[in-house]
């Protein structure tokens, strides 16, 4: 009676679960989220020589465990703590060391991690140059006019084209697999793999245009989302949200500076203009901040943090390691760009002159359709004068006619609220970038302590503070009273 008594004990100890295995929290995704939780041995459980509440280290659900051993169980009855412990410690480097194999090799996660540095991060410069230019049209309507599928393959468009040929070629073969875009066709196998992962979202915010709603996406499935878990991807979509509006700023100011060009060719020969001298002005100033900035993005914040990624991950011994130094150059990416809750005012700043910039931009677009009418009006005035002269009529007849055709070399005169509003932006931006510049170069960090040293290279923009006093520069599409209308260039 005795032993079976102990014999029920023992069967009921074997098969109660342990009070710290009752406590475990179970994942909702368990199957995505495995890698990422640990277990812990009970007490009971544990093998003699080894008590709790230690254990030696252990390869459980991809994370090594350590421990230290108790003192030695009476001789006969289990082999020695020490040895037990060196034998768990060799087989856990092994697992760990093959684990680390399986997610670099067979699952390709340095090309996916090149693929997010390049399409989301917006480091492939040739493929984001063939994204814009097809998507300009679509991105100026309404979100709610956009469709994913259509956006789906203009980036694939952009993908192929930006794809060596010669690797296209080479790579015949298909990934095929489930869980495709299913706009995969042909190409190499970094094309599939790209473009498999790659995807679109819109975001469904009321009122936005597509510039607002556009992002890339990058599906990342078990394992990998062991290091690529869905809030990294999210922090992804942030920094390219980011970095795509900083595009399209650069975008609408070189179409403002072709658009200049074109202006300057067509006075030729005609008196120098102030306001066209501001603008011109205000522009390069405009793009002087934007490159600054891109710099600053693109090579001090996510080159550097890229290659100290690359650097750890070549040291790299177990998957933690790879996680965590994924984790330092997401977040370093993230602080550096702006987008953590401490650099909230900053990027209050930032999306403020990027307004302003589009603003002018737009401005800039309506100035020159009016200079073009301008110009086709006068040219039509000036044919038909030669017409009536050729006929041996007058030229022209009237006093408002032939002051039309007397002023065809001279710019085009513009309604007073179309100058005051370009003054207007030109305040803002003065005074939104002076309140920018300030913030930066009172920032603890050091990097942006380079940004301010790069956008005020030779204290220019010192004499913007509020102690230099507000006649520090004069706004240059401002023109003074005695020089209005005089053709003097100003700024």
């Amino acid at each position: 009676a005795t032993a079976a008594a102990a014999a029920a004990t023992s069967s009921t100890a074997a098969t109660a679960p342990s009070p710290a295995a009752a406590n475990l929290p179970m994942p909702a995704d368990f199957d995505d989220a495995f890698e990422l939780h640990t277990f812990d041995a009970a007490g009971p459980s544990l093998p003699p020589g080894i008590g709790p509440p230690h254990h030696p280290p252990g390869l459980i659900g991809g994370s090594p465990h350590s421990g230290t051993a108790s003192s030695p169980p009476p001789s006969g009855t289990a082999p020695p703590a020490s040895a037990l412990a060196s034998a768990i410690s060799f087989a856990a480097s092994r697992a760990s060391a093959r684990l680390l194999d399986l997610f670099l090799g067979r699952f390709r996660l340095g090309e996916h991690l090149h693929n997010l540095k390049g399409y989301l991060l917006l480091g492939k410069g040739d493929f984001v140059q063939g994204l814009m230019e097809p998507l300009l049209p679509q991105l100026s309507k309404p979100a709610s006019q956009l469709h994913r599928h259509h956006l789906l393959a203009l980036v694939e468009s952009a993908v192929r084209a930006c794809t060596s040929p010669a690797a296209a070629a080479a790579g015949g073969g298909n990934l095929g697999g489930g869980g495709g875009s299913g706009w995969v066709r042909g190409g190499s196998e970094a094309e599939l793999l790209l473009l498999e992962h790659l995807g679109v979202t819109l975001s469904a915010a009321p009122g936005a245009t597509g510039w607002e709603a556009f992002s890339l996406d990058y599906r990342a499935d078990p394992p990998l989302s062991a290091v690529l878990p869905p809030p990294c991807i999210a922090e992804y979509r942030r920094a390219f949200t980011l970095l795509w509006r900083l595009k399209r700023v650069e975008l609408s100011l070189s179409a403002v500076w072709r658009k200049h060009t074109t202006a300057a060719r067509l006075s030729e020969g005609g008196r120098p203009d102030a306001l066209m001298h501001g603008c011109h002005v205000l522009r390069s100033e405009m793009i002087h901040f934007v490159f600054n900035l891109q710099y600053y993005l693109m090579f001090e914040v996510i080159e550097c943090s890229w290659e100290e990624l690359m650097s750890s991950l070549a040291s790299a011994a177990n998957l933690d390691a790879v996680i965590a130094a994924h984790g330092a150059f997401l977040t370093a990416v993230i602080t550096g760009a702006l987008l953590s809750p401490d650099n909230a005012p900053l990027l209050e700043s930032l999306n403020r002159l990027f307004e302003t910039i589009l603003r002018f931009a737009k401005a800039q677009d309506l100035l020159y359709m009016h200079m073009l009418e301008q110009r086709a009006a006068a040219k039509q005035l000036a044919a038909s004068a030669a017409a009536n002269t050729a006929g041996g009529r007058w030229g022209c007849t009237g006093s408002d006619a032939a002051a039309t055709l007397l002023s065809a070399g001279a710019p085009p005169p513009l309604h007073p609220q179309f100058r005051q509003q370009l003054a207007t932006h030109a305040a803002q931006y003065k005074r939104q970038f002076t309140a920018f510049f300030e913030q930066v170069t009172r920032h603890p960090s050091l990097d942006l302590a380079f940004l301010s040293f790069r956008l005020d290279f030779n204290s220019y923009y010192e004499s913007f503070s509020p102690a230099a006093g507000p006649d520090g520069h004069r706004n240059p599409l401002t023109p003074d009273a005695d020089s209005e209308g005089s053709g003097t260039p100003r700024g």
